[in-house]
């Protein structure tokens, strides 16, 4: 049976992202349901489920997830044993910190290892010899990426993802922003007045499971002088000037074809006639920036890739 995600639209990285941990979270909590994702080749792309018998039953699944992360070793633990506000660690604590998160896995569970090697890499450093984060890491100043995450992983709930899955979106919730929704970028020019100040409200239920879907998307280090020493699949360019790029496909299939598409670096050099063979009907990008002051990012607009 297809489950039609409402809330859940291709054409905004969020919803990219929640998407796939949708079905990350599927995967983990119910793997006898050989879930698979796909999208609607319309105006608006949604995202499609096969394997679930509806939207209640996935709602229930990604609560089940959430609360399992509990005991995460990339959310409670850190080079010292004790947690990190933020997944920057000095040089020498990379290794100490990927020792702790390996330790905790098995065969049948490689959930924290695959979100760690979507996070950091040994190696890939930052100019003060600390971690560079993925590309994707928005996060700056007083925002600190791994406490707004314990406090989404403590406070989302079931209403949350009956929003960010079936929909509509109300922007109404107060708990952490990860800056992934590409509608929700506060231009200045565009308002009456600085908007810097305003709190910034959101969709609690898509940042969280769009985290999960990090897990789509591993980093790996690069030898100079290729520009960053960090690469962030399905990234591109510099890191105070970038781009994110992913592909829309219409046939649902499982998350290790899903792995292998995204981490196909031709996708967006192909033509549709090409694509469309390997069941993309898309290819969407945006700008990836970062602000002057305290390296905050956001997405620019969307554009289609030809």
């Amino acid at each position: 049976m297809t489950v039609e995600l409402y809330g859940l639209t291709g054409s905004n990285p969020i919803g990219f992202f929640a998407a796939l941990g949708v079905l990350a979270a599927l995967d983990r909590q119910a793997p006898e349901l050989g879930a698979k994702l796909g999208w609607t080749d319309t105006v608006v792309p949604r995202a499609r489920i096969e394997g679930t018998s509806n939207i209640h039953e996935v709602i229930e699944l990604v609560e089940a997830d959430r609360a399992a992360w509990s005991d995460s070793a990339v959310l409670h633990s850190g080079p010292e044993g004790t947690p990190m506000d933020d997944v920057k660690p000095e040089a020498e604590g990379i290794r100490a910190w990927a020792q702790l998160v390996r330790a905790g896995a098995s065969p049948a569970d490689r959930r924290d290892v695959d979100h760690f090697s979507a996070l950091l890499a040994e190696d890939a450093l930052a100019g003060k010899s600390d971690a560079k984060p993925t590309h994707l890491h928005f996060t700056a100043g007083q925002q600190k990426f791994l406490v707004m995450l314990r406090e989404l992983q403590a406070q989302t709930n079931p209403s949350a993802f009956e929003e960010a899955i079936a929909g509509p979106w109300l922007y109404e919730s107060k708990l952490p922003v990860l800056a992934w929704d590409g509608r929700g970028e506060r231009i200045y020019a565009l308002r009456g007045t600085n908007p810097a100040g305003d709190k910034k409200l959101g969709v609690p239920g898509a940042d969280w499971l769009a985290f999960v879907g990090l897990t789509f998307f591993p980093v790996t280090r690069t030898g100079r002088p290729f520009g960053d020493a960090l690469k962030t699949t399905g990234c591109g360019g510099s890191w105070k000037s970038g781009y994110f790029r992913w592909p829309l496909w219409e046939p649902a299939v499982s998350a290790q074809v899903i792995r292998s598409l995204l981490t196909w670096q031709g996708i967006g050099s192909e033509d549709p006639s090409t694509r469309s063979l390997r069941g993309v009907f898309k290819v969407l990008e945006v700008p990836i920036r970062r602000s002057d002051q305290g390296g905050y990012g956001s997405f620019g607009p969307m554009t289609e890739v030809h």
